[in-house]
């Protein structure tokens, strides 16, 4: 028995953008961010979405955090939840996902020019 799998980029865009704006409602979330295979054009039916959704400090560990802000209804995404400080740790010591959201990364949601700010300092 073969399984085909359609994949239909545009729609999973869009239901990632959906999500991304529920976040930012929150007033704690600076931003979020694709990056990734989806972000790139080179997602597959069994790819999943990565989110880097930047915080503003917060006294959650980042477990908690990992919880916190997934998305809820929405199937295969990675968050990685960071506030500004550790995305700028991040940016400085070249680890963690911040260097390549900011190579690759599409803004789906940004409040007072946070990652614009983080991006100048790249």
């Amino acid at each position: 028995m073969t399984r085909v799998f359609r994949f239909d980029p545009k729609a999973r865009l869009k239901e990632v953008a959906e999500a991304a704006r529920a976040l930012g409602e929150r007033p704690e979330v600076l931003a979020v961010v694709l990056f990734g295979s989806l972000a790139r054009g080179e997602a597959t039916a069994f790819s999943d979405a990565d989110l880097l959704v930047l915080l503003r400090d917060t006294p959650l560990p980042f477990p908690e955090r990992l919880v916190r802000y997934r998305p809820e209804g929405v199937r295969r995404v990675e968050v990685f939840p960071y506030t500004l400080s550790e995305a700028l740790e991040g940016l400085k010591g070249g680890f963690g996902v911040v260097p390549a959201a900011l190579r690759e990364g599409r803004v789906l949601f940004e409040r007072e020019g946070a990652w614009e700010a983080l991006r100048r300092l790249a």
